[in-house]
């Protein structure tokens, strides 16, 4: 357990690293002054100055930051002593805005280093996560009636003889009761759309056991197989993964304004959760290296979908104001702006704090 908690701390730290070098790169490259570059929110437990900056690690590691002369002040624009302005706020809205998204889109461009890493591994083949598990075909057997039926990997089962089917458990049953006799498969690609019938006949084996020749799965598998879909599949599978993300978000907002909160903390996990998923993919030993690069994947993705939503103390939050300037062509207030973002940070530290408290009620219940 210990092992797999370092190996979630290095991840995380270098989540967030990869992050907040996004916004240093930029900045630097605007001639932005850099002040600190943090791992973790203040308050601040060891911290180094190298050049103009300082390196710190902080108390809570939720996150990180970088901070930028001049990016939460409200007064004048500060000239530095050579003579160069270097403030945040001076720099045109096109850069700054450039800035606030580098780090989100590094996290992007990690995240599909990561799944064509693993895509390419699996002979372009990658598990595709669903909102609600079902029973999906994993493989088809050589010379066994699935096969020879044209039943294909990657399908979903959604009948046996017009019997809706909710789990494997009961998709095993179905085919042995049926023992040699015709059956009807309805099968629906892995979002359950396009169904189509196909009929075949189970096999009995030697030891009594009745089958169609199929490995099921609770959850599907996407198989890209055009050349085009190659290419493609990294960005793509982002994709996919961005649409599944924000379907889990409106349930988890529909959840929280019925006052259904049990089932809402269920669907949200912070560090704790995280790490402990960690050590469950990490059991597997050797095996669990693509499975893990994966997991990674996954953060670092919704890390970047998160940072750009429109959430105070975010990129998002900051990239609004920043939009609404470029539009309107009046910076909004800098004292409105440092409010609305201290508010925003206020409520995101009491929210991690209280998925954290969730994350460490499941490990006792």
């Amino acid at each position: 357990m210990i092992f797999s908690i370092i190996i979630f701390i290095i991840t995380l730290l270098v989540l967030v690293l990869i992050h907040e070098f996004g916004h240093f790169l930029m900045a630097k490259k605007f001639g932005i002054k850099v002040e600190e570059f943090g791992f973790g929110i203040p308050p601040r437990l060891w911290g180094k100055k190298i050049g103009e900056t300082i390196y710190s690690i902080n108390w809570l590691p939720f996150g990180g930051f970088v901070k930028l002369l001049g990016e939460d002040e409200v007064d004048t624009i500060t000239i530095d002593k050579e003579g160069k302005n270097r403030d945040f706020r001076a720099k045109p809205v096109s850069k700054r805005i450039l800035v606030v998204v580098a780090g989100v889109a590094m996290n992007l461009v990690l995240a599909w280093a990561l799944f064509y890493t693993v895509i390419i591994s699996q002979n372009f083949r990658i598990i595709y996560p669903t909102i609600s598990q079902g029973v999906y075909i994993f493989r088809t057997e050589n010379n066994l009636p699935a096969q020879q039926a044209g039943v294909k990997e990657g399908e979903k089962l959604v009948a046996i003889d017009n019997e809706q089917i909710s789990d494997i458990e009961q998709a095993r049953k179905f085919i042995k009761a049926k023992d040699e006799t015709k059956t009807t498969l309805t099968l629906a690609d892995s979002d359950g759309k396009n169904q189509r019938k196909v009929e075949l006949i189970p096999k009995k084996q030697d030891n009594g056991d009745v089958l169609i020749g199929v490995v099921f799965s609770p959850i599907p598998f996407r198989t890209y197989s055009t050349l085009p879909e190659k290419i493609f599949s990294g960005v793509t599978y982002s994709w996919d993964l961005t649409k599944i993300t924000f379907i889990g978000l409106g349930q988890l907002f529909n959840q929280l304004f019925v006052g259904d909160f049990g089932q809402a903390s269920k669907s949200v996990s912070g560090p704790v959760g995280l790490a402990v998923a960690t050590g469950d993919i990490l059991s597997a030993g050797w095996q669990a290296v693509l499975p893990y690069l994966w997991f990674v994947g996954i953060i670092s993705l919704t890390l970047s979908i998160f940072n750009i939503l429109p959430i105070p103390a975010l990129d998002g939050g900051r990239l609004l104001f920043l939009v609404i300037e470029a539009i309107t062509h009046k910076k909004v207030k800098e004292d409105v702006e440092k409010t609305v973002h201290q508010i925003g940070f206020i409520i995101l530290i009491g929210l991690a704090l209280l998925i954290t408290y969730s994350d460490i009620r499941k490990l006792f219940s």
